[in-house]
């Protein structure tokens, strides 16, 4: 841990020396169902500084409410953090507990980490809204997208992209490293994530009615006059 040593001088004679700590921080990844928020959860947990899910490491799925900071959602007057100094917790809006859909309570965590001296840092994943409305109804029979947009709508927060990561991969998990200023690693990137998660969902289109006027526009200036 890093420490940083201000000298503070009221008399030539006394030299002061304040330590001041760096802030601990809390990382709250969150996203509506089915975004990817298992993906991220596991992506943000495996630095080795960071107090995370750690069953997420070895499983590829974990029910939500056996996620370490589940309970705190629902009671977040009972926000209590292990030893460490970096933490990711994760919930999707809403999210299940005990069997009970829940609104999970985002903001109230957030607010009790503040007063027990620990930054939050809310990141919120987006996925193609149309493939993350699909795989909400089939995997729960309902589209829930709009509970989590309301949410999140006068929230402070982060985006994290769903299809980014797909596309880069390792320089993805990096720039966020860089842009929540939170420590990441990008081995074991590749465990459980063999095809990307949008492929089941994607079919390809025959003809579309641009099409021709695209392949026209990649013509030299001359052969598009002539057609």
């Amino acid at each position: 841990m890093e420490i940083t040593f201000l000298a503070v001088v009221t008399n030539p004679a006394i030299v002061k020396m304040e330590v001041i700590l760096p802030m601990k921080k809390l990382l709250i990844v969150a996203g509506p169902q089915g975004s990817g928020n298992h993906l991220f959860a596991r992506l943000l947990s495996a630095h080795h500084n960071v107090v995370g899910w750690d069953s997420l490491q070895d499983n590829y799925w974990v029910p939500s409410d056996e996620e370490p900071f589940a309970r705190y959602w629902v009671h977040p007057e009972e926000l209590k953090f292990p030893e460490g100094e970096f933490f990711c917790a994760n919930v999707s809006v809403p999210f299940f507990y005990d069997g009970v859909r829940q609104v999970p309570k985002i903001k109230e965590v957030a607010y009790q980490a503040i007063h027990q001296g620990v930054q939050p840092i809310i990141a919120v994943i987006v996925r193609d809204r149309n493939i993350n409305e699909l795989q909400q109804v089939r995997v729960g029979g309902e589209c829930t997208i709009d509970t989590a947009l309301e949410y999140f709508k006068d929230l402070s927060c982060h985006f994290i992209d769903h299809e980014a990561f797909f596309l880069w991969k390792e320089k993805y998990i990096e720039y966020l490293g860089r842009l929540l200023e939170f420590p990441v690693t990008t081995e074991g990137i590749d465990n459980f994530v063999t095809v990307d998660a949008n492929h089941k969902y994607v079919f390809p289109v025959q003809e579309h009615w641009l099409d021709k006027e695209i392949r026209k526009g990649r013509k030299p200036f001359k052969l598009r006059q002539e057609e």
